[in-house]
């Protein structure tokens, strides 16, 4: 497992990028107060991701599609997106001490 950041560091409607596996992942505390992690890459063409907190969506910085925050699925998608498919999930564990890793 790999340490991300400690929980208390991470306030609501928060994200930060860190590294999974050799690749650039993002770490958001949704307006909600739910903790989710994905791989920061578009499933489309590879292009980088964004947290909006404003509207609690992940944007793709090159189709400006955008992925709920919850379950990284598709909840909008512009007319150069074909695919389908959700971000990739970055399975997370947060400990007694509030330290939240990558699994």
């Amino acid at each position: 497992m790999e340490k991300i950041a400690n929980l208390k560091d991470l306030k609501k409607g928060d994200s930060l990028y860190f590294t999974y596996k050799d690749q650039k992942s993002i770490l958001i505390r949704t307006n909600d107060d739910d903790l989710v992690a994905y791989l920061a890459i578009c499933p489309h063409e590879g292009g980088g991701l964004e947290w909006d907190s404003s509207i609690n969506i992940i944007l793709c910085e090159c189709h400006l599609s955008l992925f709920k925050a919850k379950d990284g699925s598709v909840y909008r998608h512009s007319n150069a997106f074909e695919l389908h498919k959700g971000l990739t999930k970055v399975e997370l564990n947060v400990d007694d001490n509030k330290d939240i890793f990558a699994v």
